[in-house]
């Protein structure tokens, strides 16, 4: 199959299947390619009682955009309970999170279209139609297995706090500021690869699990490939920080504050992770690790402002982390691991959802009033995300409760962003 079309499959998530048995219907269905394409299908409904009788379905994908659609005939095969296709149901969960939705309510099982004909409208440069040769080996999800260990997404409330920082600071040294995130992004990479490392080989992530990059729980790469580059992200990470720390000796309380928070998450017996102490340990890491980090390499002495400002950005980083813990309360607790979440209970845990959410603006309002300044109101651009994250939180059952530690992610940036450009102002003001 031509790469265009390939890379177009594997970007877009959701098809539509017409089929026709018991009475002719449509669906919209998440999707991931695995020899075909595989999704999910709701026990009792019209489409599975069509498949049953009838197997063959037609199907459409496009990204709403005009340039291509890919449309084709296939048959489906339903495989079963989605706890008994481990494989399958990581690929499908890791790409669509918001099935696991379903997958919790256990009224869906899995199933897999293998498609006959694949038939290609490209409309990019001129309109063509053609059916398109294909090989089922092509049909499956290439994700880079060291990418998607150090999940990327997550680096987003680094990101933020390290610019609050330095905006909080009022200076920008150009080569130490980009020394200091490249240190930033390569330490949070490792630490993340090293904490899938430990909760694979402490049995936290298994085949029946449903969080984590499932990059060893999958055997894409080894337990020892993923330890190797652990270590080489750190090198590069500490290599870099004690440059920037001979250069700026009051760094390292900061530098030392990441080290430790990041090595010792998820270390088996004595790790935070196993203590409940996993917020305390991120609120640390990303308050006074990072944000403290960021403006103290500009060559600011920390006062007790500073800590305070820094704790917005950590708040709302522990809410990620506290919104992963909540979705995976059960699951947690199967495993041994002690989280406030799975101590809260479900009720506890929205309330504390929510004090996270809410006090980082208490924090700035008290910022503006000290400072007389009207630049708060730039934060309230951020408002409709935080009612949107209010509403997702309100229900499990939401399509979007499942990667709601993602979402609070992408908030957390936004926030950050604003929350910068509160800082450059009032410096530039005063």
């Amino acid at each position: 199959m031509d790469p265009d079309y390939l890379k177009f499959l594997r970007k877009n998530r959701t098809m539509v299947i017409s089929s026709n048995g018991v009475k002719l219907w449509l669906s919209k269905v998440y999707y991931a390619l695995d020899r075909g394409f595989i999704f999910l299908i709701e026990k009792g409904s019209l489409s599975l009682q069509n498949i049953k009788v009838n197997n063959e379905v037609a199907f459409e994908i496009d990204d709403n955009r005009l340039r291509i659609f890919i449309q084709g005939r296939g048959k489906v095969e339903i495989l079963g309970e989605p706890s008994e296709f481990n494989r399958e149901r990581g690929i499908l969960v890791y790409k669509v999170p918001e099935d696991q939705v379903f997958i919790n309510l256990q009224h869906v099982l899995i199933a897999r279209l293998i498609p006959e004909q694949i038939r290609v409208t490209d409309m990019r440069v001129r309109f063509i139609r053609k059916d398109e040769k294909f090989d089922l080996e092509e049909l499956k999800e290439r994700p880079n297995p060291y990418f998607r260990i150090i999940r990327p997404w997550s680096f987003f409330q680094s990101i933020a706090a390290y610019i609050a920082g330095i905006a909080l600071s009022g200076r920008l040294l150009i080569i130490p500021a980009i020394l200091g995130a490249i240190a930033l992004v390569m330490a949070h990479g490792a630490f993340n690869t090293i904490s899938e490392y430990f909760d694979y080989k402490q049995r936290i992530d298994i085949e029946t699990s449903l969080s984590g990059a499932r990059v060893l729980v999958d055997k894409l790469i080894s337990d020892k490939q993923a330890f190797r580059y652990f270590v080489l992200l750190f090198s590069i990470s500490l290599a870099i920080g004690l440059y920037l720390l001979l250069e700026n000796i009051r760094i390292w309380p900061f530098i030392a504050i990441g080290i430790l928070g990041g090595l010792l998450y998820g270390v088996p017996k004595i790790g935070f992770k196993k203590l409940a102490l996993g917020d305390l340990s991120v609120l640390l890491v990303w308050s006074f690790g990072i944000f403290l980090g960021g403006y103290s390499l500009m060559g600011k002495p920390v006062g007790l402002d500073t800590i305070i400002l820094s704790l917005p950005i950590g708040l709302l980083t522990v809410d990620i982390l506290h919104a992963n813990n909540w979705r995976d309360i059960k699951y947690d607790l199967s495993r041994g691991v002690r989280t406030v979440a799975n101590i809260l209970g479900e009720k506890g845990s929205k309330v504390y959802y929510l004090i996270l959410l809410t006090v980082p603006y208490a924090i700035l309002m008290w910022y503006s009033a000290m400072h007389q300044i009207l630049e708060f109101l730039i934060i309230l651009i951020s408002v409709p995300f935080l009612i949107k994250l209010i509403t997702i939180s309100n229900s499990r059952e939401n399509i979007n409760f499942g990667r709601l530690d993602q979402l609070t992610a992408k908030f957390t940036l936004y926030f950050g962003i604003l929350e910068a450009i509160i800082f450059i102002l009032n410096s530039a003001v005063f």
